[in-house]
């Protein structure tokens, strides 16, 4: 029986968090983005969990979703993004490769979207790099695509806008 979970992220997640978070790039961004992007995500690990066990208290709406206490999914948001009112951006919604196409990234969304509506909030952004296959999934949750801008400076991403009220 499986034990599955969404919870705050704690400062103890932090060195498993940077794992997943270089190891879903690598898997899901191969192609897309330049490889020494990617190879310096995972030599970089102890220095991401190290940003990410300071930054603890900046970032309030980071939730991770655990299998039998395994972190294989997260979520990070803001409730606020610049130019749009009333509007939550949704900047991270990842799950392990091996957990995909099982039902976990939509219950990661539904989460985040169920946290942001209790703040009074009825749109959503989220920004997705071109050429993910992610593209389709939040177009069929329900997005509408209103813009590209710049990953980086380098990458291009689309841009979903999502009516919470529907």
């Amino acid at each position: 029986m499986e034990n599955l979970v969404i919870r705050k992220r704690k400062k103890e997640d932090s060195q498993e968090l940077a794992h997943c978070i270089a190891t879903v790039w690598n898997t899901t961004y191969k192609g897309i983005v330049d490889d020494e992007f990617l190879e310096n995500l995972l030599k970089g690990e102890k220095d991401s969990a190290k940003r990410l066990e300071k930054n603890i208290l900046e970032k309030p709406f980071y939730y991770v979703l655990t299998l039998d206490d395994k972190i294989i999914g997260w979520t990070y948001f803001e409730l606020e993004t610049e130019g749009y009112e009333n509007t939550a951006e949704i900047h991270s919604l990842y799950v392990l490769k091996e957990y995909q196409n099982k039902g976990y990234g939509k219950l990661l969304y539904n989460y985040a979207i169920n946290e942001i509506k209790s703040h009074g909030i009825n749109k959503l952004l989220i920004g997705c790099l071109d050429g993910n296959p992610s593209n389709e999934f939040y177009k069929h949750l329900g997005g509408k695509f209103i813009t590209n801008r710049m990953f980086r400076d380098e990458y291009l991403e689309n841009v979903y806008l999502f009516d919470l009220d529907k």
